[in-house]
């Protein structure tokens, strides 16, 4: 067995698996069979001023788990694009989670029904959006680590493919004096954070970070672009302590507070949907990737050769400044403008969030960016030769991936440059 202090003086409950979503015969070897216990700092101390001796000691543990298939419901709301009636129209993904610990008055239910109440406005709506909007409530966010969005991205993969631009994730809002705002978002969305933030709540710096391995953020084998807004209550102030707890009762809502991050998830939606071209920035997707090709080469000690990757990359990257300003002018022959700068970045988001790629989600861990050549870092350091052997031939395979990738959104860009007219 495994027992786990918490830092503070209350239980958080947390997720012991690291499988994403439901287990396939890929993953399933990866579902724990060690019996696992939290306790709070208090015992904690307790525990280790026993062991402080240096003797022996027996400790009692039992769990309970419950482990197998279960039928779960998942809403979803589609609302078509008014001014594209085609089967084929694109549109934007907005999803949160459904299931909650104990009561789970601002995780989740306060985002439910400002997932509701948009979905109600953005319907009435409906004649002047362009592209259309598919609200989700997830189930098995926790109990079945993204289980939902997991399952959507499985059964509609192709549809996600084919017609979506991006996915907007809520999570944890309407906090109780809440009040340091930042953004959880891929490179090619953050400007729209900062601008949304800006305009409807006049903060200037925000405070803008990559998505990390967690919220249901599904999505990443399919390329979509991510975005999430977070309002949180400052550290000063105790920060968001009722979070997985059975105190995240009601009275944790602060009303306030949830029409002010509400609205930010509606003006950021409004203008993935309503904007000819979208706000999605493919300029600063292929920049964000010059430096994390530069990392992840100084964390090898000069030992990984990334000088090909880094070449591809400015290539691309004067490919989609050249396409991005005329699709503003000119749009796409294909369809809709952000669907092309979409699919030129695809296979850049794939390998700068994901290990295995497009179908089978990774593991639910954070490996940074370009997670395939984490393993940069070992060859600074001393190695047996048989083990650094290992690690030069993955970050080979992982370097021939990349390559692979710039490749074809290289060209996927000059068919879009080519439909343009040049």
């Amino acid at each position: 067995g495994a027992v786990f202090v918490n830092p503070a003086e209350r239980l958080n409950d947390l997720i012991a698996t690291t499988v994403w979503g439901t287990p396939s015969a890929r993953d399933a070897h990866r579902i724990p069979q060690l019996p696992v216990a939290e306790v709070k700092r208090s015992d904690g101390d307790a525990i280790r001023l026993r062991l402080a001796g240096g003797a022996t000691r027996r400790v009692r543990l039992s769990a309970e788990t419950r482990q197998g298939w279960k039928p779960l419901r998942l809403v979803v709301a589609r609302i078509p694009a008014g001014m594209d009636r085609s089967s084929n129209a694109s549109f934007v993904l907005f999803g949160g989670h459904i299931d909650a610990w104990y009561h789970g008055g601002t995780d989740e239910g306060a985002s439910n029904a400002a997932m509701l109440e948009i979905a109600r406005a953005f319907h009435a709506q409906r004649a002047h959006l362009r592209r259309g909007l598919v609200v989700a409530w997830w189930p098995g966010h926790s109990n079945g680590r993204y289980a939902g969005s997991t399952w959507f991205a499985d059964h509609h993969f192709t549809e996600l493919r084919d017609q979506a631009i991006a996915y907007v994730n809520v999570d944890g809002i309407g906090q109780m004096g809440a009040k340091t705002y930042s953004a959880a978002t891929t490179a090619s969305l953050a400007g729209l954070a900062s601008s949304v933030v800006r305009t409807r709540a006049g903060v200037s710096d925000l405070r803008v970070g990559r998505p990390g391995r967690d919220s249901d953020q599904s999505f990443n084998g399919i390329g979509l672009p991510l975005l999430q807004f977070n309002e949180n209550r400052a550290t000063e102030d105790g920060g968001y302590w009722w979070w997985h707890t059975p105190d995240d009762t009601y009275d944790k809502i602060d009303f306030p507070v949830l029409k002010r991050d509400t609205d930010l998830y509606i003006d950021a939606i409004a203008a993935l949907t309503v904007a000819p071209v979208p706000p999605i920035d493919a300029v600063a997707e292929v920049t964000a990737l010059d430096a994390m090709l530069t990392q992840r080469q100084a964390m090898s000690g000069g030992r990984l050769d990334l000088s090909v990757p880094l070449q591809r990359q400015a290539r691309l990257l004067a490919l989609v400044r050249d396409i991005q300003p005329r699709l503003a002018v000119a749009g796409h022959a294909g369809g809709d403008p952000g669907l092309a700068l979409v699919r030129i970045l695809r296979p850049v988001h794939r390998v700068i969030y994901t290990l295995g790629g497009e179908y089978h989600p990774d593991p639910a861990m954070g490996f940074g960016p370009l997670p395939g050549l984490a393993g940069a870092r070992s060859l600074a350091g001393t190695l047996h030769d048989d083990d650094r052997g290992f690690v030069e031939t993955s970050l080979v395979r992982e370097r021939n991936r990349l390559v692979d990738a710039l490749d074809q959104a290289i060209e996927l860009g000059e068919r879009v440059r080519r439909g343009m007219g040049r």
